[in-house]
């Protein structure tokens, strides 16, 4: 009995100690990881071509004691945080929930002391005193269940919009996402419409930006859904255009161009001609588009800045207004072309341009009257 009692003993303590040595996981975060065609997983922000496949999942980061512990969904071995490979264990019994965080289009109707319009702006927008700098406007986000309670722990990084006519490209822009965690009666969420800063929301909100491809127009395609902010501004990577915050019409064209490997300082659309040779000269389009001349030579991805006429003429105290990119060159459906390409600009090319309130496309006969010119790229 004695001998018995001892051996009960001896198991009690092992079993003990292996308790001792193994202690519970503690959740501490959620976080939302992504991959591209089959590459990483990493929380850094996902950026893909519309021909790729792009995934989203929850990994858990938490510790047991002191050991620093990484669970994953199936399928998910290894994940880049912060830069840093971490291996990581199985996720199971966890709830999932997947919310989108999205920017409104226009500001909240608060009132702004030197802004009047609707659309958010840095810089008054008065006659008088306009691109007089205000300090950065407040962008105000929303956040939208798209798989509730129940959801998969891995889902497509799929571009949808919230809000009604503001996705004009299915699958392609931006949006962020937020995911929320039920784990062992722990219930975590990674960061979601609440963290924003001066420039809007933060990098730490998982970005997912799908781009139609690799050239200016591709890179172009990925600021869809992206809110216009007049006088986008900001510090190096904190710039509202590097962060996929919010551009303006210059600043979207340039940022496009950034991310194509170009060198290029922000600048307005005066300072555009810097980095851009001119394809055609100052030429006046009537109400519907038609030029004074033809202009000819053009090819998609030109720029066409722009200086509104009629109503709009001296809508601005600059001497040109706007910035549109040529997205398609399209023509007269009753002409001899019959609607398709014949490198000429006029009112039915379609073009891509930093809208109210988000970048949009559209015929360029939408912004007639006004004298426009063509810039190109310098190589």
């Amino acid at each position: 009995m004695r001998r018995a009692l001892a051996l009960s003993l001896l198991a009690t303590a092992a079993t003990t100690g292996a308790a001792a040595a193994a202690p519970a996981f503690v959740p501490e975060r959620a976080v939302i990881v992504g991959r591209v065609a089959g590459g990483a997983w990493t929380d850094a922000a996902t950026e893909a071509r519309a021909d790729q496949p792009a995934e989203l999942a929850v990994v858990v980061v938490g510790r047991r004691g002191r050991q620093p512990v990484v669970l994953a969904p199936e399928g998910v071995a290894q994940v880049q945080l912060g830069g840093a490979r971490r291996q990581a264990e199985r996720l199971d019994h966890a709830r999932v929930q997947w919310s989108t965080v999205e920017p409104h289009g226009f500001r909240a109707q608060a009132a702004r002391t030197g802004v009047t319009s609707s659309f958010y702006s840095n810089v008054s927008v008065e006659p008088k005193t306009f691109g007089t700098w205000l300090g950065f406007d407040h962008i105000d986000y929303f956040e939208r269940v798209i798989a509730a309670w129940g959801a998969p722990a891995t889902i497509p990084a799929a571009v949808t919009a919230g809000e009604p006519n503001a996705q004009q490209l299915p699958g392609l822009g931006t949006v962020r996402y937020k995911v929320e965690v039920e784990l062992d009666g722990a219930r975590l969420a990674s960061p979601g419409a609440e963290a924003a800063d001066t420039y809007g929301v933060l990098p730490s909100v998982h970005r997912v930006s799908i781009r139609r491809g690799d050239d200016f127009l591709g890179q172009l395609s990925a600021y869809l859904l992206v809110p216009e902010v007049f006088g986008s501004a900001g510090d190096g990577r904190d710039h509202q255009t590097e962060r996929f915050t919010g551009a303006d019409c210059a600043d979207v064209m340039v940022g496009a161009a950034r991310r194509m490997g170009r060198a290029l300082a922000y600048t307005n659309v005066a300072g555009l001609p810097a980095y851009a040779s001119v394809v055609a000269g100052s030429t006046e389009l009537d109400d519907h588009g038609a030029p004074a001349r033809p202009i000819t030579g053009v090819r998609e991805g030109d720029l066409i800045r722009i200086d509104y006429g009629g109503a709009l003429r001296g809508h601005t105290p600059r001497s040109w207004d706007h910035v549109a990119a040529l997205w398609e060159d399209r023509s007269d459906p009753d002409g001899p072309e019959k609607g398709g390409p014949d490198g000429k600009l006029d009112g039915f090319d379609l073009v891509i341009h930093m809208g109210h309130p988000r970048l949009v496309i559209e015929p360029l006969a939408q912004q007639a009257p006004a004298t426009v010119d063509v810039l190109r790229w310098k190589k």
